[in-house]
């Protein structure tokens, strides 16, 4: 019994880089430094991306209890 062969994947052939690929990149670097400024800046922002790493959720807000006993 001869072995079995697996024809390997061909290669995806490059693509030309565009322009709407430039400003996608400008556009993602320009976003993510601002993301950056503002962890750096705003305690929001940091205390929410805590919060989000810590896995822990916002406090609800308190909401009106009734009296027990009272119909």
């Amino acid at each position: 019994m001869s072995p079995v062969y697996e024809i390997p994947p061909k290669r995806p052939r490059r693509r030309a880089v565009t322009r709407q690929d430039v400003e996608d990149a400008t556009d993602e670097a320009e976003f993510a430094d601002r993301l950056l400024e503002a962890i750096d800046n705003d305690q929001r922002v940091r205390a929410a991306i805590l919060r989000l790493v810590a896995g822990t959720r916002r406090q609800p807000r308190p909401t009106i209890t009734t009296r027990k006993g009272r119909v």
